[in-house]
């Protein structure tokens, strides 16, 4: 009995399926290339994100304490309670204090009973001062920079990286005029009639994502339009009252 004859494919055939074969792995190539896109430009929005957060949380937190009362025993003991309230703009003790300018000076100072909360903005605990002063600024490698001014040897750290600009503006009452007006710092008649305080950062990926484009409509802190150079970019603002301006209001 004969054997069967074999049979192979044609050139054509395998140049079908050599072209079929490119075009898939082209195919997988594009879509993990499109992948990596996609989580490289999350991650930074994400990152962004963190920074701004990190640095408006620690912000917000030092705001609220600013110029807080705190409650303590008489010498006496006799159970009676006396109330304390932090130094107001005085010099050298300020409940709030700024300065206003370029992206590298703007700065804040924000102040408190050290009884109300002995944690200053880097987390250390061992001034023994009877304040703490928190003076917050923007550094020479983009990062959202603070220290309590009355800890000795402080240096300023770093809280927030990509920090690109470093705006406030500050909520002035004028009681007998019965309004409030958005000041800078220079625009500022008296710090103990600031209800509340405006801060703006504009935050950018630490390295560029390809493709990146900024939204035209998209402003900086001070209208300018954001750069095209490839890096994520978002504005955040948020106003913080300051909780322990009694009586500045009739």
């Amino acid at each position: 009995m004969n054997a069967p004859a074999q049979q192979g494919h044609t050139l054509p055939e395998l140049l079908i399926g050599i072209a079929l074969g490119l075009g898939v792995v082209a195919a997988a190539i594009a879509a993990y290339g499109a992948s990596k896109q996609t989580w490289a430009s999350m991650a930074a929005a994400d990152a962004v994100h963190a920074n701004a957060r990190v640095a408006l949380r620690n912000l917000r937190e030092q705001a609220y304490m600013a110029g807080a009362a705190y409650l303590k025993l008489t010498s006496s003991n006799d159970g009676q309670i006396t109330i304390d309230v932090s130094t107001s703009e005085e010099v050298g003790e300020p409940a709030l204090g700024g300065i206003n300018g370029s992206t590298s000076v703007e700065s804040i100072t924000l102040g408190h009973w050290h009884a109300v909360d002995a944690t200053d903005c880097q987390g250390n605990t061992g001034s023994t001062h009877s304040t703490v002063r928190n003076d917050y600024k923007l550094n020479t490698n983009k990062e959202l920079s603070c220290k309590d001014l009355n800890l000795n040897n402080s240096t300023y750290q770093a809280l927030a990286e990509g920090i690109e600009d470093f705006q406030l503006r500050y909520a002035e009452a004028n009681p007998s005029r019965q309004t409030i007006q958005w000041k800078s710092a220079n625009e500022i008649t008296a710090m103990s009639q600031v209800l509340a305080i405006e801060v703006c950062v504009r935050v950018a990926s630490i390295h560029p994502i390809n493709q990146t484009k900024p939204n035209p409509r998209h402003k900086g802190c001070q209208g300018e339009v954001l750069a095209a150079d490839g890096r994520a970019r978002r504005v955040f603002r948020r106003i913080m009252a300051l909780r322990n301006r009694e009586s500045v209001m009739p």
